[in-house]
């Protein structure tokens, strides 16, 4: 089995086949797919999951955040 998770909401899925179309990608690639965002598109998607977090805060604290988030649907 394969561990895909959607960029978009954070949720994962185990499939036998192959995922594809939408926003799913394998979890291994989500890790760096996520480090590869910007300030803007990481604030974008802690909105879209409604997470809060200061205005002001680093990349660093955006990502732990958004991980945090991931790690709690699994």
């Amino acid at each position: 089995m394969t561990l895909y998770m959607n960029t978009k909401t954070g949720a994962t899925i185990e499939a036998n086949g192959v995922v594809s179309g939408g926003n799913w990608v394998l979890a291994s690639e989500f890790e760096e797919a996520i480090e590869n965002l910007t300030v803007p598109q990481l604030k974008e998607k802690l909105d879209e999951l409604g997470i809060e977090y200061n205005k002001k805060a680093q990349k660093a604290e955006l990502l732990e955040l958004l991980e945090a988030a991931k790690s709690e649907e699994e």
